[in-house]
């Protein structure tokens, strides 16, 4: 395939940025492979046949938020409720905007004649999530699809939650970074969306003069074809980048308040590195707290508990019992859990003074 080459040849050929292949493995390894926390691929997970070809009523009956792009645009980068306020975002049917796309029926342009489309949000077709083969041990909490014209990035960006991404139609490129980049990918804060998810740099072809860190990233990619399912764990940076009309579509997982927990220590330990020690600004404590009542939820859905206090307690025993393994300082969940509980803001001093790992974390140069 001519496009999927291209793609390929692309992603090796990002000058000097230290990625490599994301792991390939069978099917049934799923289970296994989801307690890595390391995102993995499925080749040829589902086929057309298992009912989700695009000529199928059901997609004519579902609708959802579609950010219409300027033709002289690639990117979408910016929270899509502002796109909303902004006019660029419309509600349309998946059939309309698989026609708009491939040039079929009568619609007219809504900015330009040469606009692009990208699709995030909106209700994924129950009997689509049906028939794929899902496995039976696994628990899931919701579902968004994406479709996209040919040429659209997203840029990089994290997300509060475990997710499967499955690819139904098309081609696309996704790179992914860890959450101990967070210090090298050179994080903005969009004062639009008021989130600090979104690195903007350009990694196809990054400017090293100008953004001398992205070296010491540790990236990670895999060009997904129709029927491939990819694993994102949570707050693993991405971008993805599509060849092609593109719809594929994402299947949130349930996990464990013990997994949560540890992604917020690891999450935060990585974000207040970046923050304190690097002078990222602003901090981005309300990132931190947002993971911290994702994984306070599963805490109270798993043991039946309520009180929050018992919550930090918990947070501080596992910041000891598991630092070594998490790759951070032992005291850090105490330091946390007293930050949640009095909602004062940690300082650059308390950070600071933490014993922090000697090896095991990227340093910035």
């Amino acid at each position: 395939m001519a496009s999927n080459a291209k793609l390929a040849e692309s992603a090796r050929e990002t000058p000097k940025l230290n990625m490599k292949p994301i792991e390939e493995i069978d099917s049934k390894q799923i289970s296994t492979a989801i307690r890595q926390n390391r995102p993995f691929v499925v080749r040829g997970w589902v086929a057309a046949s298992d009912g989700w070809g695009l000529d199928d009523p059901k997609w004519a009956r579902h609708t959802g938020q579609v950010t219409v792009v300027p033709g002289d645009e690639t990117t979408v980068s910016t929270a899509s409720y502002v796109l909303r306020k902004s006019g660029m975002t419309h509600e349309m049917t998946f059939r309309e905007l698989f026609e708009r796309i491939l040039g079929q029926g009568e619609w007219q342009p809504l900015i330009d004649a040469n606009e692009r489309y990208y699709m995030f949000g909106g209700k994924v077709p129950s009997s689509l999530l049906e028939a794929l083969p899902w496995p039976s041990d696994l628990e899931f909490v919701g579902s968004s699809p994406y479709v996209a014209s040919e040429g659209v990035t997203a840029k990089a960006h994290y997300d509060h939650w475990y997710a499967f991404l499955v690819q139904l139609h098309g081609t696309k490129a996704v790179k992914m970074f860890p959450p101990w980049d967070y210090s090298f990918i050179y994080p903005q804060h969009e004062k639009t969306a008021d989130k600090p998810r979104r690195a903007l740099v350009d990694l196809n072809n990054p400017d090293f003069d100008q953004f001398p860190l992205l070296n010491q990233l540790h990236g990670e990619i895999a060009v997904l074809n129709a029927g491939d399912v990819l694993y994102m764990p949570v707050d693993w940076w991405h971008e993805v980048e599509t060849e092609g009309f593109s719809v594929s579509i994402n299947r949130r997982l349930r996990r464990s308040a013990l997994d949560w927990a540890g992604a917020l220590l690891v999450f935060g330990y990585q974000v207040l590195q970046g923050a304190y020690r690097y002078g990222i600004e602003p901090i981005p404590a309300d990132e931190i707290k947002t993971l911290a009542q994702h994984a306070y939820v599963e805490w109270k859905s798993d043991t039946g508990k309520t009180e929050y206090d018992q919550w930090c307690a918990f947070l501080a025993q596992l910041g000891r019992d598991q630092a070594k393994a998490l790759r951070i300082p032992e005291d850090l969940g105490v330091l946390m859990a007293r930050w949640f509980q009095t909602e004062q803001d940690l300082t650059k001093a308390e950070f600071e003074a933490l014993s922090h790992p000697a090896v095991g974390l990227p340093v910035r140069q």
